[in-house]
């Protein structure tokens, strides 16, 4: 498929995905967004593939929203309409990656407002030595969305993540990488080699198994009753010893080979 707003390839066993307007430092749009989310699910569909990288090409991995196109929605009145078609009951976006096989952020430049909100719910997060990082949602009038007043503090803590919704300051790849907001700092020339390079280590290992480990973890995360994620997690198991991919394990461990899951 052709896509206008994104780039998309395949390196080994790892898609990848570049958000392709450089021009606006890769300004978030609805469309580029309705593009990122039919590559993942292609993605999600091949069985070659382990997981997905989301990069940005040019000097910025996201500047944030298109603020061309947000000032024709405000002046026909569409973006409030649309803020608030959203329902509790609705698969977001959240739910969208939560499903998906594991995702890894290759961040560099600027990453702010939805371009970093949208990067939360990753399982990975690997940021370039020129990442800056910016909740800056009040300097524009407006809130954090995506989730991410439950999923930054989960990573952050809850101080941190006050600090910077309310300030609104630019976040260095250092500070983030010490908040625990991405998993390590790499030159920038690095950066992709790096993402990719930890998707083929992923890719060692069985997408089922690994999509149910991020599913229990998203139900149980916050469940206070103990009992109840292990019944979750006694159920999954149960699952787990039934598949091939176990089976696949156990004859890889007796044969002295390494497993062949894909």
């Amino acid at each position: 498929m052709s896509y206008e707003l994104i780039q998309v390839e395949t390196r080994g066993a790892v898609g990848v995905i570049r958000k392709n307007r450089p021009e606006k430092l890769n300004a978030w749009s609805r469309e580029m967004a309705a593009e990122e989310q039919q590559a993942m699910t292609d993605f999600n569909n091949d069985a070659q593939i382990a997981a997905i990288v989301f990069a940005g090409n040019g000097r910025a991995y996201c500047a944030g929203l298109d603020l061309q196109q947000q000032q024709a929605d405000v002046s026909s009145g569409n973006a409030s309409r649309r803020a608030g078609q959203a329902d509790e009951h609705d698969e977001t976006y959240t739910d969208f990656c939560v499903q998906s096989k594991p995702i890894i952020g290759a961040i560099h430049g600027y990453a702010v407002g939805v371009g970093v909100t949208t990067i939360l719910p990753f399982d990975f997060r690997i940021a370039g030595e020129s990442a800056q990082f910016g909740f800056r949602f009040v300097k524009m009038g407006l809130l954090p969305e995506a989730a991410s007043t439950t999923l930054l503090p989960r990573l952050v803590g809850v101080g941190r993540a006050l600090d910077w919704c309310l300030t609104g300051r630019f976040v260095g790849a250092q500070e983030a990488y010490e908040a625990g907001l991405v998993r390590e700092v790499v030159p920038d020339e690095e950066l992709l080699d790096r993402a990719v390079a930890l998707g083929e280590e992923l890719a060692e290992n069985p997408d089922s198994i690994m999509r149910r480990v991020k599913s229990l973890f998203s139900q149980n995360q916050l469940e206070a009753n103990i009992g109840l994620v292990q019944q979750r997690e006694g159920k999954a198991l149960e699952w787990a010893m039934q598949t091939p991919e176990h089976a696949e394990a156990i004859a890889a461990f007796l044969e002295k080979r390494p497993a062949r899951f894909r």
